[in-house]
């Protein structure tokens, strides 16, 4: 058995981001995960995917780690060949799970915005998104094994006369790269044309794709990693140059991870700020009194007793600015429990209202020989 190199040269530097990067991540999804399951009560498919993407990640890490100590980060000329065959050998490994781990982390960005959105043609083009960056994602991570034979000459430089190689991965890699730097940009820029004619606050409006477009910072990360692969396929110190695209791929999957995850951290903040958050999910949607999900009469406002001979009427009102309004469906009785970015959202049969309700308490007062109206309070 080869004998470890050991960590050195730039070793230590790849060691720190990853793992670094890991624990920050780690506690972020945690906080999201708590927030979402014991305060809002509501888990989601982006909340599993994104607890998906950060395994991957883990093991990307620990793959680039064991190579660490086989001689990435260090130079060609320092190790011998079984150490450099064996640590080209694990970061090769580590590219098959960084294919998958940067698909994934786009998976976990469009199922989130699949939350908020209405129209068809946008839910079309997140399940295309979806589909087209997990299909090259597939195939970058099944093609770095594939493109040569032996499969041990790919990592193995005593067999370079043996080596033939059926695949350019190098051009199969910047395909992909290139793709999902693309749609960074893309879903970063996705909720400022999907929100747009919502009837909201224009504040409320702006502070929810602010915080959904940070992943132009993750596209940043993928352009400067594809912009690096020409260099990688040129070099004969591979080793020594591959640790600035694993930095670069990790920051990447752990920025769109932040971003994610840090717009729904606003009912965990209330809730340490000791306000009043209630319990939930999220997107709350209950029947009409009018028979299901037909439509709902806004005009209508119920009556209940309390003790006393008080009255309490609670209505829902439509005013001259559509405060309540519904888009693209009939609208339906709704209460929404959830104070996050998503909370004027309405999950389900495409409907999004806002509703403002207002709660009247009045009593019945009565002189001598005389009787009065009611006196609101």
């Amino acid at each position: 058995m080869t004998e470890p190199a050991g960590i050195g040269g730039r070793g230590g530097t790849v060691l720190g981001v990853i793992w670094g990067e890991n624990f920050l991540t780690l506690i972020l999804i945690s906080l999201r995960f708590y927030t979402r399951h014991y305060i809002r009560g509501k888990v989601g498919w982006d909340d599993y995917w994104l607890i998906v993407t950060w395994l991957l990640m883990v093991i990307f890490g620990a793959l680039t780690s064991v190579g660490v100590a086989h001689g990435m980060g260090q130079h060609r000329a320092d190790l011998t060949t079984e150490q450099f065959a064996d640590g080209v050998f694990y970061i090769t490994c580590a590219q098959v799970i960084a294919s998958l781990a940067i698909g994934m982390c786009k998976v976990v960005v469009a199922t989130f915005l699949l939350r908020i959105v209405t129209a068809p043609w946008q839910r079309w083009f997140l399940w295309f998104c979806i589909g087209s960056m997990m299909i090259l994602s597939l195939i970058l991570s099944s093609a770095v094994f594939a493109q040569c034979s032996p499969v041990e000459s790919i990592w193995n430089p005593l067999l370079a006369d043996k080596k033939v190689c059926h695949i350019n991965l190098t051009i199969l890699a910047f395909v992909d790269c290139s793709y999902a730097a693309f749609l960074d940009f893309v879903l970063a820029a996705f909720p400022w044309i999907a929100l747009r004619n919502l009837n909201m606050k224009r504040k409320e409006r702006i502070t929810i794709c602010i915080s959904l477009s940070l992943g132009v910072f993750a596209g940043i990360c993928g352009v400067i990693r594809t912009s690096g692969l020409g260099a990688l396929n040129e070099t004969n110190d591979y080793l020594y140059a591959m640790p600035d695209n694993y930095m670069w791929t990790f920051t990447e999957v752990s920025t769109t991870i932040i971003c994610v995850t840090v717009g729904s951290f606003h009912p965990l903040w209330n809730k340490l700020r000791g306000h009043d958050s209630s319990s939930g999910g999220g997107y709350q949607q209950h029947s009409s009194g009018y028979g299901g999900t037909g439509p709902y009469q806004l005009s209508s406002y119920s009556r209940s007793k309390k003790g006393g001979g008080k009255k309490n009427n609670t209505f829902t009102s439509r005013s001259d600015k559509d405060d309540v309004e519904a888009i693209a469906g009939t609208m339906t009785k709704t209460t929404i429990k959830n104070d996050s970015d998503e909370t004027i959202l309405l999950q389900g049969s495409n409907n999004i209202v806002r509703v403002n309700e207002i709660t009247i308490t009045y009593e019945d007062t009565k002189t001598e020989g005389e009787a009065s109206g009611p006196i609101v309070r």
